[in-house]
C-alpha cells in the first residue's frame, strides 16, 4: 500500500552512520531507503523502515509517458536505482501537492542519481522554488549536455505528444507541423493534436 502523505514521514528513518559520511564527503548524511519500484526518469517507490513511499526527484525533469526518450530516461533511472539502498536528502520542500516525498536521491557510493540523469540528457534542469539548491549545478549539466548531443539531445524530438498542445498556428511552415504530425503518430498511434483535420495525412496545408 502507498502511503501518499505522511506530515512526519522522515522523522524516525535511520540516517548514514556518521562515520561513514566523514570517511567520504560524497555520501550525504539523510534518510536510508531501497528502491523497490521505478515509475518514470523522475520518480521512485522506496521501502522506507518497511513503509513504501513515492518518491519524486527534486530540480530535474524527465519525459512523459507517450513523449519522445520516456522509456529511455525510465529505463535510465531504473539502471542506476532499481533494488538499490539509496540516501534521500531533503532541501526545504518535504511533499509535493501529491503526497509525494521531493529528495535529492544518492547511491551508497555517492553517485548523485538527479545530476547524473541530466548529465547523461535523460532529464533536463527543472527549478521550482524554494528547493534549489543544486539548481546551478543541474543548469550547467544540462549545457554540457546539450553541447555533447548526449541522450535526448542527440536527436530532439519536433515536439511533444501530450494531447492538444498544438494548433497550426504554433507551426511556422507546413514542414514543422507534418514533421510533429508525423512523428507523434509514430509514437502513439494517433493524431493527438488533432491537426489533419482532412483525415487525410496531410496537416497544416495552410501554411507555408
Amino acid at each position: 500500500m502507498l502511503l501518499w502523505l505522511w506530515p512526519l514521514a522522515c522523522a524516525n528513518t535511520t540516517e548514514l552512520d556518521n562515520n561513514n559520511a566523514a570517511a567520504n564527503p560524497d555520501i550525504p548524511t539523510g534518510e536510508q531507503g531501497v528502491v523497490v519500484d521505478v515509475i518514470d526518469g523522475d520518480t521512485a517507490d522506496v521501502d522506507i523502515n518497511g513503509e513504501i513511499y513515492r518518491v519524486r526527484y527534486i530540480g530535474v525533469d524527465t519525459p512523459e509517458r507517450g513523449d519522445f526518450y520516456y522509456q529511455e530516461a525510465a529505463d535510465a533511472n531504473a539502471n542506476l536505482v532499481l533494488n538499490q539502498e539509496i540516501i534521500l536528502v531533503q532541501d526545504v520542500s518535504d511533499t509535493d501537492q501529491f503526497g509525494r516525498l521531493l529528495r535529492y536521491v544518492y547511491l551508497t557510493d555517492g553517485t548523485f542519481v538527479n545530476a547524473e540523469l541530466v548529465r547523461q540528457g535523460y532529464a533536463r534542469q527543472a527549478t521550482f522554488p524554494p528547493d534549489v539548491a543544486h539548481a546551478d549545478t543541474f543548469n550547467q549539466l544540462e549545457q554540457e549536455a546539450r553541447e555533447a548531443g548526449a541522450g535526448l539531445w542527440a536527436n530532439p524530438a519536433p515536439c511533444t505528444c501530450s494531447k492538444n498542445n498544438y494548433n497550426c498556428s504554433d507551426f511556422t511552415t507546413q514542414t514543422d507541423a507534418q514533421a510533429c504530425f508525423d512523428y507523434c503518430f509514430a509514437e502513439v498511434g494517433e493524431d493527438v493534436h488533432s491537426l489533419d483535420g482532412g483525415g487525410d495525412g496531410v496537416v497544416c496545408e495552410s501554411l507555408p
